[in-house]
């Protein structure tokens, strides 16, 4: 499907397939979606875009009028951080925003406390809102989901496991910790590599020295994401903080063991245990960009956990090849879009 999206600073069409049939909600919405976005940011390869994509994607297919900046809709949704958000006078207005730690920036409680309610992608974030962040309007989860191209596949590394790791240029994520881990990991050992994938960051100082290798361009097409990931084995995610996760989600809807933080992610129940990474709620090292708390990755269980999918990969291989059709049953776009707003026509006519 070529979708058309609709917003002020997207002009043109993106293609990204959901892969869910044409179907239409029991409540038809008028819908303003806003997102500041600039159009060269709403693509499949980052967080935001990749979201807005497909939201508004399974909107239009759940039969759903959505427009960008329209006075005359039934409610009205801004995606992003709060001090790029703007409403009209009249229509419910809804702030929908991911966040990674306990607190907010300063002046960011008192915009969202302006809305009728706040939208997150995430329970655990959600919870943080009311009980560290001073939110006092009413707080719903909106998780993401996961296209159908995402498909499982059962990976045969032949000489080689190879490890990926994707958003190395935002700290929180463990980029560094991820290189500097597999090394102490793998001293030696010529059958494992890890590649990390990074948008225009300089990483000066730090060598490839053969078994890691960066990745450091833009790219427009979401093929090329998917391809990267079909060709590494294990993905390695040792984030202090997501506002849902979107890459992790993808990885185990292929199939790919994933090592990751649990805590954080919505979709806990899908990761293995034996790859799961141990961390604790502490004071951020990030005050200036995420005040409050995060989870602080025990450095040396991620060692560990390496070193486990390379030894028992056929192992850990079945167990992701096992969730993956369940996680693309549980988190399709269409199927979570319209619980959503179902919910929400419930709430605006009780």
């Amino acid at each position: 499907m070529r979708l058309l999206v609709l917003s002020s600073s997207i002009d043109k069409y993106t293609n990204i397939d959901l892969g869910c049939q044409v179907m239409y909600s029991r409540f038809i919405m008028k819908i303003s979606f806003a997102t500041s976005l600039p159009s060269d940011r709403i693509t499949g390869t980052n967080g935001y875009g990749y979201a807005t994509v497909c939201m508004l994607d399974s909107l239009t297919k759940l039969g759903h009028e959505v427009k960008d900046n329209d006075p005359t809709a039934d409610v009205q949704i801004a995606f992003n951080q709060p001090v790029t958000w703007k409403f009209h006078e009249g229509p419910y207005k809804i702030g929908y925003h991911p966040w990674e730690s306990t607190q907010l920036l300063p002046g960011w409680a008192d915009i969202m406390n302006q809305c009728d309610e706040i939208w997150t992608p995430s329970p655990l974030v959600a919870q943080w809102y009311t009980d560290y962040a001073g939110i006092q309007v009413p707080v719903h989860v909106y998780e993401h989901g996961i296209e159908h191209e995402w498909a499982p596949v059962k990976r045969e590394p032949e000489h080689t496991i190879k490890f990926l790791h994707v958003g190395a240029e935002a700290s929180r994520k463990g980029g560094w910790e991820a290189v500097r881990m597999f090394r102490r990991a793998f001293p030696g050992r010529k059958d494992v590599s890890l590649t990390l994938k990074m948008i225009n960051s300089s990483w000066n100082g730090i060598p490839e020295l053969g078994r890691v290798k960066y990745i450091n361009e833009t790219w427009k097409s979401i093929g090329r994401m998917r391809d990267l990931f079909y060709h590494h084995d294990v993905y390695v995610y040792p984030s202090q903080g997501e506002g849902f996760g979107l890459t992790p989600l993808q990885a185990i809807a292929t199939g790919m063991p994933t090592i990751t933080v649990p805590d954080w992610a919505p979709y806990n129940a899908f990761l293995d245990p034996k790859l799961s990474l141990k961390a604790e709620l502490k004071r951020t090292q990030y005050p200036e960009i995420h005040p409050g708390m995060m989870y602080r990755v025990d450095t040396s269980d991620l060692i560990d956990r390496m070193r486990y999918a390379a030894d028992h990969y056929d192992e850990v291989r079945d167990f992701a090849c096992s969730n993956a059709r369940e996680v693309h049953a549980r988190y399709d776009w269409c199927t979570i879009t319209e619980k959503v707003f179902n919910d929400l026509e419930t709430r605006l006519n009780p």
